[in-house]
């Protein structure tokens, strides 16, 4: 058999009244009157501090008739012979109530304090918990387990759609048969009137549940099963305030990252456009002037002008070209990290391939080659990586001083892998941005594409996790700057 907190405390209670009394009669020449009445006080704050106000004031009565029977005299009966004995009776039953009251306001109040010490704790951690919630449906879900876990409490979040159907959002199956059914009406009454109902409540307190709307306009409501520890109404109020607001948020937060989202892709179907309509559409016009000029036969051409065309025709097909695979690999991009075929590549083999696809030209690009032999790997899509790179000779060639070669350099440091190209020439115009979606920038005259390349540039290093960095130095020579991470091949096939 087993016995509570309070059972024992009774029980030691009426073990200290019997001893005390068999004290007092055994040793009362010894004892006296005031020192019996004393230990009967202990009794009398024992029972405030551990029971109830009323089991305080019954061992008040209770010593108070012992003292009056057993040791004032006449004793063993209920008479007062004297007035001292009647101020001993008096004082001990104004000191008991006087204690007992006292000690009950006192406990009341340390009992206060550790609520809102717990509480306050509680909405800290619950705090700390939902801020590191990234969807609304896990967030709910978090709350009701915190709840659960603290306060025994099984908690649920319902949704009432405006055709009356109710939807858990989180915590226990509403189809769980060991808890009683949400009924939609209560539902939506607490959310029409805005205030809680069922247990713990005035509106419909036997429904066996607690319903905590999350406020105007906000359809969903918290559900709390009823249990004998439920912690008041203000407290739950203030809970369920703190996951609507928390929920409120973070709904809204996903719905600017989604409109964002929305806006960034219809800003770059406006970029793609721009660029299909601007780089593409003048090297067609071109090709095909040339062409009509070159198989006109009433149009007298010499030997060097039908090889200008030709030239220019090459030109503008290997321009096209280029655009062409720009505007794929923007669509490419713009899928993300996903999108990558990663793998443990030589960047060294990379730049020579990208290099000796410029030194088959007719006539060959003038590029300076100036690569570490160092032996490291970057996992990297070798395919975009090359695509990046040539873009940056792309607009290197278009960029340089007359004459000037084009210099590529690879150098390794403690931090990151460097694929440099410099060129002699004007340079990047101040306040210039690396960025595919600003079709607004204005162009230089003559140039086409401004831009378009490096933006790709930039992303393909964002995606790689490295960076991209332009700087102008003496002699208006220009430097840009693929820095990737990187590691050494004897690190990484090292057991």
């Amino acid at each position: 058999m087993t016995f509570s907190f309070s059972t024992l405390n009774l029980l030691l209670l009426i073990s200290w009244l019997a001893v005390v009394t068999w004290l007092g009669l055994s040793y009362f020449a010894e004892l006296g009157v005031t020192v019996i009445t004393m230990f009967y006080l202990l009794g009398v704050l024992w029972a405030a501090y551990f029971l109830r106000f009323s089991a305080a004031l019954l061992t008040a009565i209770t010593a108070f008739l012992l003292i009056n029977y057993c040791f004032i005299e006449p004793r063993f009966s209920l008479g007062v012979a004297s007035t001292q004995s009647w101020v001993i009776l008096l004082v001990f039953a104004i000191v008991a109530l006087t204690v007992s009251s006292v000690m009950q306001r006192l406990k009341q109040q340390m009992l206060q304090s550790r609520q809102a010490a717990q509480q306050s704790r509680f909405f800290q951690s619950l705090a700390e918990l939902l801020a590191a919630q990234s969807g609304t449906e896990t967030l709910m879900q978090a709350a009701c387990q915190h709840i659960a876990e603290v306060f025994a409490l099984q908690a649920r979040v319902m949704r009432l759609t405006v055709a009356g159907e109710l939807i858990r959002l989180a915590g226990s199956d509403v189809q769980d048969t060991t808890f009683i059914p949400v009924q939609a009406a209560s539902v939506e009454w607490a959310l029409d009137f805005n205030r809680p109902v069922g247990t713990g409540t005035n509106d419909w307190p036997s429904l066996g549940y607690c319903l905590l709307p999350f406020g105007f306009p906000q359809r969903e409501v918290m559900v709390l099963d009823a249990t004998d520890t439920m912690p008041d109404l203000h407290f739950l109020q203030l809970l369920t305030h703190q996951c609507a607001q928390a929920y409120i948020k973070l709904s809204q937060q996903i719905a600017l990252a989604q409109a964002e989202l929305a806006a960034s892709e219809a800003n770059f179907k406006k970029t793609l456009l721009t660029a299909l309509s601007h780089d593409m559409r003048t090297p067609l016009t071109v090709i095909l002037g040339a062409a009509n000029v070159l198989t006109d036969r009433q149009i007298p051409l010499t030997e060097t002008q039908s090889e200008q065309l030709l030239q220019s025709i090459q030109a503008e097909t290997t321009y096209l070209s280029q655009a062409t695979e720009n505007i794929l690999t923007l669509v490419k991009l713009d899928a993300g990290a996903s999108s990558l075929q990663l793998d443990w590549q030589s960047p060294q083999d990379v730049i020579q391939h990208v290099v000796s696809r410029y030194q088959r030209r007719s006539p060959p690009e003038a590029l300076q080659v100036n690569i570490s032999d160092e032996e490291v790997l970057v996992r990297m899509d070798a395919v975009l990586v090359a695509h990046a790179l040539a873009n940056l000779i792309d607009n290197a060639i278009c960029w340089r001083s007359a004459g000037s070669a084009i210099e590529i350099t690879l150098s390794i440091n403690d931090l990151w892998l460097q694929i440099s190209v410099l060129n002699k020439g004007p340079g990047f115009p101040e306040g210039f941005a690396i960025s595919a979606f600003a079709p607004h920038t204005q162009r230089p005259a003559g140039t086409r594409g401004f831009g378009l390349g490096l933006s790709i540039v930039n992303t393909v290093m964002q995606l790689h996790q490295g960076t991209l960095e332009i700087s102008s130095g003496p002699n208006q020579q220009t430097c840009v700057q693929l820095m990737f991470p990187f590691v050494r091949a004897s690190e990484l096939i090292a057991p």
